[in-house]
């Protein structure tokens, strides 16, 4: 009787412990297995990028002069770099956006849109930039990522200098990652900072 007791025990911890390799079985594949690590990445990336980038069109043809690369750690990183190069030499250009039903404004909008002398932002912004963000569906106008409100960005179209006032058809939401590639003087320097330069290179198993 104590020894099927001892047998069901051993038993049930030797499930519990293959349970977690089950769980992460996939991950745990493509950590050792050497012969299909590029594949195996490149396809990764397709599919994060694909699900998370769906405005961006990136040529992976162009990863092919990687192949002669020996060195597994040096080809995955190229391959990440190439592919956030795409991203942000991407080209984008900010257009006036669709307007939203007339029940979503407020008894102040048309007054607050207009540009304010001191080139100060109407205390509705927070406001404004909110409900650019539902017209838009929480996602990036520029790369087409989903995003939370306290994530994103909110642009003018047509800057003040220029004209531009605070209306809706003028605001355009985007990531911080997009944000970042529109304001910079230097593309070179921002890619190398970029949030999906992380999340890419953590994708990376050698």
């Amino acid at each position: 009787m104590v020894l099927d007791i001892t047998f069901t025990v051993i038993g049930s911890l030797l499930i519990l412990s293959l349970i977690p390799l089950y769980i992460y079985r996939k991950e745990i594949y493509r950590k050792f297995s050497k012969a299909g690590d590029t594949k195996t990445l490149i396809n990764d990336l397709k599919s994060y990028l694909s699900a998370n980038c769906p405005k961006i069109k990136f040529d992976y043809n162009v990863l092919k002069k990687f192949e002669k690369e020996s060195d597994i750690r040096v080809k995955q990183t190229l391959i990440v770099e190439e592919l956030i190069k795409q991203f942000a030499y991407f080209q984008y250009e900010m257009n006036t956006q669709k307007s939203v039903p007339h029940n979503m404004l407020w008894s102040s909008y048309d007054q607050n849109s207009k540009l304010l002398k001191d080139n100060k932002l109407p205390k509705d912004w927070t406001q404004r930039k909110k409900t650019a963000w539902v017209r838009d569906e929480g996602k990036c106008d520029r790369c087409g990522c989903k995003t939370e409100l306290s994530k994103t960005n909110a642009l003018l179209v047509k800057q003040m200098k220029d004209g531009g006032g605070f209306n809706l058809e003028n605001i355009v939401i985007l990531c911080n990652d997009c944000s970042r590639i529109i304001k910079s003087s230097n593309l070179e320097k921002t890619r190398k900072d970029l949030n999906l330069l992380d999340k890419l290179m953590g994708k990376i198993f050698f």
